[in-house]
């Protein structure tokens, strides 16, 4: 599974990138507490549902459509209730409780970013105003 970071308001978060059916369909199962950031990649806008049957963790659940947070929602463990009601183009799996401390809403900007060494060091210039070296 490829990695990258994904970008919700003023934070960077490391992710996972489930792009495959099979990736997609995996999610984060079996993960024990903490798992990883995972972002839900579509090439198109679809009706994206979810359950939580074989995660362990509790999970922040974020809907987004065209680059904006659309909805939040929590994921119990061991659920089969189904999460989310809303179409998508990104979804991203957040331990719970990182959506409240990070400060995301609904509106916020959100997208995915690869960046060099190079771009990375300028968006945490940008976030931390020039404290973090790398």
């Amino acid at each position: 599974m490829e990695a990258g970071y994904i970008y919700v308001h003023n934070n960077i978060f490391p992710t996972l990138l489930a792009i495959s059916e099979d990736e997609q369909a995996c999610g984060l199962m079996g993960e024990s507490w903490p798992p990883p950031v995972m972002s839900f990649i579509y090439a198109k806008s679809q009706f994206n549902r979810f359950w939580m049957k074989n995660t362990p963790s509790p999970l922040d659940i974020v809907f987004c459509q065209n680059g904006k947070v659309a909805e939040i929602c929590k994921g119990e463990p061991h659920s089969t209730a189904m999460i989310g009601n809303i179409f998508s183009d990104l979804v991203v799996e957040f331990p719970y409780g990182t959506v409240a401390a990070s400060g995301i809403e609904l509106g916020h900007d959100v997208g995915l970013v690869r960046p060099t060494v190079a771009e990375l060091k300028v968006i945490l210039a940008k976030k931390y105003h020039g404290i973090v070296k790398i």
